[in-house]
């Protein structure tokens, strides 16, 4: 796939969910659901291995008052998520290096640009970088890729300045402080 047929399709990645925040069901509990720091999933205390029951449970996942939940249409169950929901585990940038979409380990593509903004946030001590995936709903940014991410924007800058700043569709993304 090129990279202008990947960009149309991640255009449109809105039409794949369906209409969790229309519904409001009855909370479920003693189910135990969560996600972890490393973007593992978790039922009852047992890892989840299967790549499509993830994919399943990641599209009626809602953010609510600062909570998650899987939500059907006649239960809502409390997911525990450690960082977020979604981990960024690659990327592809045109050859200009001026767009870049960033790829998600739940199957889901997203441009880096207004509507998918990169902010840093200190948690522990230590600087993670965050993007809005959709509906509210973010995704953290593994070491690799923004070590790589790190790596673009001193191609595109030439490290010049004290802030180190991505460039991706048109927008600059702080990727924090330049080191000495």
């Amino acid at each position: 796939m090129n990279f202008s047929d990947l960009l149309e399709s991640v255009n449109s990645i809105e039409e794949k969910y369906p209409p969790v925040h229309l519904w409001n069901p009855d909370l479920c509990e003693g189910v135990e659901m969560k996600i972890d720091r490393e973007g593992n999933w978790f039922y009852q205390g047992s890892i989840i291995g299967r790549d499509k029951l993830k994919i399943l449970f990641s599209r009626i996942l809602k953010l609510e008052e600062g909570n998650y939940y899987l939500v059907t249409p006649v239960e809502k169950v409390p997911v525990i998520v450690d960082l977020a929901p979604y981990m960024i585990v690659d990327y592809q940038i045109d050859s200009d290096y001026k767009n870049i979409i960033l790829k998600t380990n739940l199957d889901i593509s997203i441009p880096l640009d207004r509507e998918h903004k990169l902010e840093l946030r200190k948690i522990g001590g230590e600087d993670i970088p965050f993007v809005h995936i959709r509906n509210n709903i973010e995704g953290f940014i593994s070491r690799s890729v923004y070590y790589s991410l790190i790596e673009i924007a001193l191609k595109q800058d030439g490290g010049s300045g004290g802030q180190l700043s991505l460039k991706s569709f048109d927008c600059i993304f702080n990727l924090g402080e330049m080191g000495n």
